[in-house]
């Protein structure tokens, strides 16, 4: 069978984007190497600045400080615009399930631990085993192109997701994949240059394993032996259309020299109203600290990299000055005596040892300077470091002397708390955009997706009770839209409108629609979810019911009743009458009481 040419125009712009890609993000390696091997606690030492192998966990101290008091994962909402509140009820359900089976409260923490390691995490979407499934993505894996807009992906003139290593035995159980392709690729690696490459396979294979596990991904490792890995890719191109437009398609390449697939991404992802996959990868990406003229931009761990550098090296120093001061250094005249050698010299306490002379003149001690001061300028590298970060010590639980009152350290404590949350206004429009895409490859995928079962608990009663529902049950005309709230910003309104509320019941305390208002608001603010809510108002209404039934019966039962008494006319007071005044004619007077 003949092999596929290398100048295969395909395979040419496929490696031209792959070169272009791997270029423009390769200047980012080195450092993302250096921050994560500082946060590994991995040194490197050398016979100039780093002569011990010791470190301080700076990078590790930072991130970690900031990771605790960055806001949780954003809460989504997805509004039927329909105003069908039954198929919105159940889309909802289906996101919560969808967001327990993927993990993705502990997925946030890792891509937000990623943005700060490298600037800047990815995360895939796709349907596989008949469930929506998100995927945290290496940036290590991801390339895209130079003149991307980092406030949008989409905006790429490619996205290639490379290192997916796969068994060469699981290409040919693909359907979708050119069998005679993979026939080929089988051949090549019984050459010589396909063994070698299959060994450098397994090697990154490896690497990459081990990266991830230190990640967080703690099911990564699988059986390897006896297995041939192949090195496929995952290009996502734009092609032009016959009505003269562009829409993206999928190219499935494995070792740069032969495609396995070609597909319309339409065609793999699904159609929807808008044609959304025709012009938008199923990738999402997010930075906390954009530029414009750079998609790979700086993480805090690019803060941190240079002060932890140095503060190990002055570490290492400090470290083998101390045990250098410790044992001590001498010089002696070697010129007395040939048979005088004290590095043979034995110590033990009240040792007695014999020189052939005055020791003062034999013996010399090699000066080693106290380093101790050095810190005082490491004291001051972290603290300069902590002001950049805003990874204060405060919020590390270490006190600090110069704080003086309660009230300075809450205050320095809710400043940098306040730079913290920052970070929530780029991850928050991130999770919008990440609802968008699950409401989009459910519409386009719906004939895809399984049926699960929910499970709630009835609301007067312990039971619970279980709704098997399917992409037809929150199918929709107009479909939905994505409403996304951060933690601290929904915590926020939830208390000022409750704050609100609260002044209006004040002004009409016998208002009940206010006050069932108000109790709701109340019972969402303390984190009942809405099953609770109701029974909660469910039995506050049934004991107001039942006190206003005792009021009525106990009338009924001829409790007494206070009579109606007319009141006695008061006494008026005794005035005394005055003289009156002499009449004058035609003259009316009247008579007044005082």
């Amino acid at each position: 069978m003949e092999e596929i040419k290398l100048s295969d125009p395909e395979i040419s712009l496929l490696t031209y984007n792959k070169e272009d890609g791997t270029k423009y993000r390769e200047r980012r390696h080195p450092e993302w190497d250096e921050n994560y091997a500082l946060y590994r606690d991995k040194i490197q030492t050398n016979r100039l600045i780093q002569r011990q192998s010791v470190h301080i966990p700076l990078m590790k101290q930072t991130i970690r400080t900031l990771l605790k008091d960055v806001d949780d994962m954003p809460v989504l909402y997805f509004e039927n615009l329909d105003n069908n509140k039954e198929a919105e009820l159940f889309k909802n359900e289906y996101w919560k399930w969808t967001v327990e089976q993927n993990r993705m409260e502990l997925n946030d923490i890792v891509d937000k631990k990623q943005v700060f390691m490298y600037g800047r995490s990815f995360d895939q979407w796709q349907i596989m085993d008949g469930h929506v499934k998100q995927t945290i993505i290496d940036p290590m894996d991801i390339l895209v192109s130079r003149y991307t807009d980092p406030t949008n992906i989409h905006s790429s003139r490619f996205l290639i997701h490379q290192h997916i290593f796969q068994p060469l035995s699981t290409l040919e159980k693909n359907e979708d994949y050119d069998q005679e392709a993979v026939a080929r690729l089988k051949k090549w690696y019984a050459t010589e240059n396909g063994l070698i490459k299959q060994k450098e396979n397994q090697e990154a294979y490896d690497d990459k394993v081990k990266k991830m596990a230190d990640m967080g991904m703690d099911d990564v490792y699988d059986p390897t032996l006896g297995e041939c890995y192949v090195e496929t890719s995952q290009h996502f191109i734009y092609r032009d259309t016959d009505d003269g437009g562009e829409e993206l398609w999928l190219y499935v390449e494995a070792e740069d020299r032969e495609i396995l697939m070609k597909k319309r991404l339409e065609e793999v992802m699904g159609v929807t109203k808008d044609h959304f996959f025709r012009n938008h990868f199923p990738y999402e990406s997010w930075a906390d600290d954009l530029e414009k003229q750079d998609f790979w931009s700086d993480g805090v761990a690019d803060i941190v990299r240079g002060s932890n550098q140095v503060l190990d090296s002055w570490y290492s120093q400090l470290v083998e000055n101390r045990t250098l001061r410790n044992f001590g250094m001498n010089y002696y005249d070697s010129t007395k005596d040939d048979d005088f050698m004290p590095s043979t010299f034995n110590p033990i306490p009240w040792g007695w040892y014999g020189v052939p002379g005055n020791p003062n003149e034999l013996i010399k001690r090699v000066d080693i300077p106290d380093l101790s001061e050095s810190l005082d300028e490491m004291t001051y590298v972290v603290t300069m470091l902590e002001k950049a970060t805003g990874a204060t010590s405060t919020q590390q639980g270490v006190a600090n002397e110069k704080q003086i009152t309660l009230g300075e350290v809450q205050l320095a404590l809710t400043e940098a708390k306040e730079r913290i949350k920052g970070m929530s206004k780029f991850y928050t429009p991130a999770w919008k955009a990440r609802g968008l895409m699950f409401e989009k490859i459910c519409e386009a995928g719906a004939d895809k997706l399984d049926a699960i079962k929910i499970y709630k608990k009835g609301r007067n009663t312990d039971e619970i009770y279980t709704r098997e529902i399917t992409p037809n049950d929150w199918k929709s005309e107009e479909g939905y839209y994505v409403k996304v709230w951060s933690q601290d910003d929904k915590n926020t309104d939830d208390q000022n409108a409750l704050q609100k509320i609260s002044a209006i019941k004040q002004n009409m305390p016998d208002n009940q629609k206010v006050t069932e208002i108000y109790l709701r608001k109340l019972c969402e603010f303390a984190g009942l979810n809405p099953t609770e809510v109701n029974d909660v108002l469910e039995e506050e209404k049934q004991k107001q019911m039942t006190m206003i039934g005792q009021t009525i019966q106990g009338q009924m039962m001829g409790q007494p009743t206070t009579p109606s008494v007319t009141p006695a006319p008061q006494p008026q007071p005794v005035v005394p009458t005055p003289t009156p005044a002499p009449k004058k004619k035609n003259v009316s007077t009247k008579n007044y009481s005082l």
